[in-house]
């Protein structure tokens, strides 16, 4: 059944976010007078389709993209004026970067609502009582060679009591593993909702400090936070940035690691993907609306780099025919484009393989189990 629940969360995240980002496009090509040929949703082949008003609405076999086919997008049909090549550049722009714009904003109005009804937030920050309705203590790291290690515990478990004492902030448990530093300690704790008990005996862990007893843990303070509409939308925005900002800087570090021959572990696939998603649909709807965040604002990014086949790469094209005041070869950009779109499909193919080797054993682990 939990592998059912990862396909589903999948293909439900996926497919909702291609459906934003090519609603992005359909609509500002319609609003810039464009002609729509075909709105898709997954890759071929077709798997059901009906043709409306013009548009033909496909939907596809395979559920890792989607496109909306714009009449003139290739160049062609250019003296038709509800062709793609006889708009001016900029209404073009506002359609290829209308894609990226949507999954912006979507990111965003999701955290908004998620911020309205009750987020799971960092309780670190300065945030006001009143907003906080329930408090947790997240391990967030167990450290290597550790008692916490050795006993069991790991990253994301929730501490609920210490020798029978609730835990609700980190100062307590801090106290109750002082308190018995030289005896054992029962720690409850709860792990994808479920619940077990474990014994912990502290020692000196001369690698973080030779004169105290610890188990070796990294804590963190979470709670549920609900903001009143207002706040929930200034809430939506910050994280919106400070999401985006993340990601451009990972993608930076992976981008600069790769020219220093360091590899792209921070990069997955479909398969790194789909493991990630079984393991939030096991962490509750929340989290699942946090990894659709998340990955929204991912596709962006990838969206606006200025790689061929990407939309990031037809703005440039588009610049460089801004610039110069006449469009570049058809046959030119094609051909970069075909080469761009090649490279994708072969760098796919071998995260791909990658994610298999990282990931095979926890999936076949789900299908038999």
């Amino acid at each position: 059944m939990p592998i059912i629940i990862a396909i589903v969360t999948f293909i439900v995240v996926l497919g909702f976010l291609v459906l934003v980002h090519e609603l992005g496009h359909f609509l500002t090509a319609r609003k810039m007078g464009m002609g729509i040929e075909e709105f898709g949703i997954g890759f071929p082949p077709r798997l059901m389709s009906k043709r409306k008003n013009g548009v033909l609405y496909s939907l596809n076999a395979l559920p890792l993209g989607g496109y909306v086919k714009i009449k003139g997008e290739d160049g062609e049909h250019a003296e038709d004026q509800d062709s793609f090549a006889a708009k001016p550049v900029w209404k073009r722009a506002l359609v290829l970067a209308a894609g990226v714009s949507m999954n912006i904003i979507a990111g965003w109005l999701l955290l908004v609502i998620l911020f309205s009804v009750g987020a799971p937030m960092d309780l670190s920050d300065n945030i006001d009582a009143k907003y906080i309705k329930s408090r947790s203590v997240i391990i967030s790291e167990v450290l290597p060679d550790s008692p916490a290690l050795e006993a069991g515990l790991q990253e994301n478990d929730e501490v609920l009591t210490v020798d029978g004492r609730e835990i609700k902030d980190i100062k307590t448990f801090q106290d109750l593993i002082d308190a018995n530093s030289q005896t054992e300690s029962a720690i409850v704790y709860k792990r994808n909702k479920k619940t077990a008990t474990l014994s912990i005996a502290p020692r000196v862990m001369e690698s973080v400090d030779a004169q105290k007893k610890l188990i070796g843990v990294a804590l963190t303070e979470v709670g549920i936070v609900r903001f009143p509409v207002h706040r929930a939308i200034i809430a939506g925005a910050q994280s919106t940035g400070a999401y985006l900002k993340a990601i451009v800087l990972a993608f930076s570090d992976v981008i600069a690691g790769l020219f220093k021959g360091k590899g792209a572990d921070g990069i997955g696939g479909p398969i790194a993907i789909a493991v990630r998603a079984n393991d939030v649909a096991q962490m509750g709807f929340s989290h699942i609306i946090i990894f659709t965040v998340v990955l929204s604002f991912n596709l962006a990014i990838i969206n606006i780099l200025p790689f061929p086949a990407l939309d990031g790469g037809r703005l440039i094209f588009l610049a460089i025919e801004k610039i110069r005041r006449r469009p570049s070869r058809k046959e030119i950009e094609e051909w970069f484009h075909r080469v761009g779109f090649t490279i994708l499909i072969l760098l796919m193919i071998a995260i791909t393989y990658r994610d298999i080797a990282r990931f095979g054993g926890r999936i076949w682990q789900a299908v038999i189990g």
